[in-house]
């Protein structure tokens, strides 16, 4: 089974409030420049499912990010971990920011390497809590989605069995593959890096993508804005329940 592993590095979640703030657009995050910055948590449990199902039905990991090359000692923690290769899609950050034109970017950078048959990612990033990009990744790909995925039930060739979290129990569907799965963190607790899948982490060759232009069709930024509401009055309602509900009901009709 061949399987892609979508990572992103964000901002350390322990970071002080006073290190980080909002720019005057009220649209990215600012971070100071002694910030630290970690694997998404999420997407270590994406690594850890695709290790497990590797090791349960053999095939190749291949963990893949949109970023500069800074994000190549995250894509190195995940080969230590047990990773076969790894891409890097060059993205300067101003596009970055636009989730439809990274969906993009990692599409077509998977349409050039091959489909898999599996491509797992977690459920939502801890910078944005969007979780979204990997839909529009399936989208762009022509494949299922599924999300919180936190468990993994059986697989074949051609089909995959999960549990999804749902609001009073955890449901279970078949995907045909090739097909995009969101994990949770219920699913497993990630291993830690052994020294010797540190050391050859070290001298492993990570792959870099140039965005080609051209190849990415471009989509609308969705840019979000807060709404306003006038409130015209308030008027207090007494009396008993009944005759509150009655004057209640009676209001919004008018």
């Amino acid at each position: 089974m061949d399987i892609i592993v979508l990572i992103k590095k964000v901002p350390d979640p322990n970071v002080p409030e006073h290190f980080v703030s909002i720019s005057d657009n009220h649209e990215n995050i600012i971070l100071h420049a002694s910030s630290q910055y970690s694997i998404n948590l999420y997407d270590l449990n994406a690594v850890e499912a695709a290790i497990s199902l590797k090791e349960a039905h053999g095939g190749t990991i291949t963990v893949v990010t949109a970023d500069d090359a800074s994000a190549d000692q995250y894509l190195r923690r995940v080969l230590a971990m047990g990773a076969d290769s790894a891409v890097r899609v060059e993205l300067d950050p101003a596009v970055r920011n636009d989730a439809f034109q990274t969906a993009d970017a990692l599409a077509c950078a998977i349409k050039a390497k091959g489909i898999p048959s599996l491509i797992i990612a977690g459920r939502q990033a801890s910078d944005t809590d969007a979780g979204y990009v990997p839909f529009l990744i399936a989208h762009g790909l022509g494949i299922p989605a599924i999300s919180p995925v936190v468990a993994f039930k059986s697989a074949t060739d051609k089909t995959i069995n999960v549990g999804k979290l749902s609001e009073a129990s955890i449901d279970e569907y078949e995907l045909a593959l090739p097909a995009m799965v969101l994990v949770s963190n219920e699913i497993n607790k990630p291993r830690t890096p052994g020294l010797k899948g540190v050391m050859a982490a070290k001298k492993a060759t990570i792959d870099v993508v140039e965005r080609a232009s051209g190849q990415v069709e471009s989509k609308p930024t969705y840019a979000p804005r807060k709404g306003q509401r006038l409130v015209q009055s308030t008027q207090f309602i007494e009396g008993s329940d009944d005759d509150k509900a009655a004057a209640l009901v009676a209001a919004l009709q008018n």
